[in-house]
């Protein structure tokens, strides 16, 4: 492994470079791939193969084609560590490769037959299962065509044909431009490494210090509509905290982003990527493609971080850093469509509670701050995320089967007119739903505010609260008293869950 870095490690200086060092590691029976779109001297793709322990790499001038008539030129160069494949952000300016880098592909692959022969033969088969790419393609090398191609190990990347290849149309490369990590383009993470760069040069009075944590521009109007700066929702979340810590901390997080404010171009992001404050911590975990850091937070302090960083939503898991395979809270989202009245979703979130209880379980209401509510559940520790999906959607299916010309159990949007959608989809692994008193990056600067449920009842709409209650919510109290007490399992037996 280290020799297969040497050259790696050589042309890079890490004390400037937020790209891996890399460590010693071997390959599990997966074996990941991964392309990332690099505007370095010149826009390319690097195309990465897993294979020994580091990532087999070459630089793809114009982008894979799902077209089998398009050969790609791809040049083989250096093996990068297999950390590499998650990197995304900025190489700064005079390092090798300079320029900003974006996942825009990620996965597993197959090779078929013995790679390491096959490499010195010079043409690889393997079959992608990416996100964007998949199915059967090929690397062929090329063998002394041009005189000035010397030195250089030049390889074709070619498609080759399937159910999966295409002829005709845009090809995923001008389909998709946004990163399968960050779901971030190219701007935008160039753009948050000159904000990074710009907040550390900022001086003293362009930024205030809020429960010890500096945010930088707090004048910067998040919410136009509102004139809800970046210091309100920092004050926001410092004055809300003892009721919202309770239910996001040590959670992983996804977040929604928006730099220039609520209403331009926000990003949704999953996984955590250099530059972030030390109030966000980082855990890893196993996915599909490999081992990803996602970020979580334990304090108050962390709330107000997420407020430096633009963060408008605050998505949670429903289970914990420390037991992540053990889910332990619950949630049904009653989305209704467009012509239906906002008391028929109360009555939908009665309806479920009603159920649950004849089944032992306590369940709690939140108004989601858009248009719907969301019925969440405690639960202990002590069932696995396939039976907590698999609860979650027999719950929905019933309401569906009972009562089809009020309830529909899937996503289709052509079935859901004058319907509610119970979606249970937020209790699959992976799944996030909107953290409880969190803000939403919607006209308005609503929160997502928790309810008892003879508050519920007086409820005119899915927005009762926003950025600027926050003095009332705290007077208020938790309105989910006794929430942190309850001791309840999933009574799997009794709707015949293995």
């Amino acid at each position: 492994m280290l020799d297969r870095l040497k050259a790696y490690r050589s042309k890079r200086d890490f004390t400037r470079t937020g790209e891996p060092a890399g460590k010693s590691r071997k390959s599990g029976r997966e074996l990941s791939y991964f392309v990332q779109k690099h505007a370095a001297r010149r826009l390319h793709y690097d195309f990465r193969l897993e294979w020994n322990g580091a990532l087999m790499s070459w630089a793809v001038p114009k982008g894979p084609s799902e077209n089998p008539g398009d050969k790609r030129l791809a040049v083989h160069v250096e093996d990068h560590p297999i950390e590499y494949g998650t990197f995304e952000g900025t190489i700064p300016k005079g390092e090798y490769g300079g320029g900003t880098v974006l996942l825009w592909d990620r996965g597993t692959w197959e090779p078929h037959g013995d790679v390491d022969e096959a490499m010195k033969k010079g043409k690889l088969g393997f079959t992608l299962h990416g996100e964007r790419l998949k199915g059967d393609w090929a690397l062929v090398r090329l063998r002394g065509r041009d005189k000035k191609d010397r030195g250089r190990d030049n390889w074709l990347l070619i498609k080759e044909k399937d159910s999966v290849a295409k002829s005709g149309g845009k090809g995923a490369i001008e389909r998709a431009t946004t990163s399968v990590k960050s779901g971030r383009g190219m701007e935008e993470i160039a753009g948050d490494m000159k904000t990074r760069r710009s907040d550390r040069s900022d001086k003293s009075h362009d930024a205030d210090e809020i429960e010890g944590v500096r945010v930088s521009h707090p004048d910067r109007v998040l919410f136009p509509g509102e004139g809800v700066t970046k210091r309100d929702i920092a004050e926001y979340y410092l004055e809300i905290a003892d009721l919202m810590l309770p239910h996001i901390a040590d959670r992983p997080l996804a977040l929604v982003r928006c730099p220039r404010g609520s209403e331009q171009k926000c990003f949704f992001q999953k996984h955590a990527s250099p530059g972030w404050p030390d109030l966000f911590k980082k855990v890893s975990i196993r996915e599909k493609s490999g081992t990803n850091d996602y970020l979580y937070i334990d304090s108050a302090a962390g709330l107000v971080a997420a407020a430096q960083m633009d963060i408008l939503e605050l998505h949670i898991w429903g289970a914990h850093v420390d037991k992540i395979e053990k889910p332990d809270r619950l949630v049904f989202d009653f989305d209704p469509a467009e012509d239906v009245s906002f008391d028929r979703v109360k009555e939908a979130a009665r309806e479920l509670r009603d159920r649950l209880q004849k089944l032992g379980l306590e369940s709690f209401p939140m108004a989601t701050g858009g248009k719907g509510i969301h019925v969440v559940v405690p639960l202990s520790r002590a069932h696995s995320w396939d039976q907590h999906r698999a609860f979650a959607e027999t719950m929905a299916r019933l309401m569906a089967e009972d009562s089809p010309a009020r309830y529909v159990a899937t996503m289709s949007k052509a079935k859901r007119r004058g319907k509610i959608y119970v979606d249970f989809l937020r209790n699959q692994r992976g799944a996030t739903a909107i953290a409880p008193y969190s803000t939403r990056a919607r006209k308005g600067a609503y929160v997502a505010t928790p309810l008892s449920w003879n508050a519920l009842s007086r409820l005119e709409d899915a927005h009762p609260a926003s950025v600027k209650d926050a003095a009332r919510l705290a007077r208020a109290g938790d309105p989910w008293k006794g929430y942190a007490r309850i001791k309840q399992a999933l009574p799997l037996s009794k709707l015949k869950i293995k």
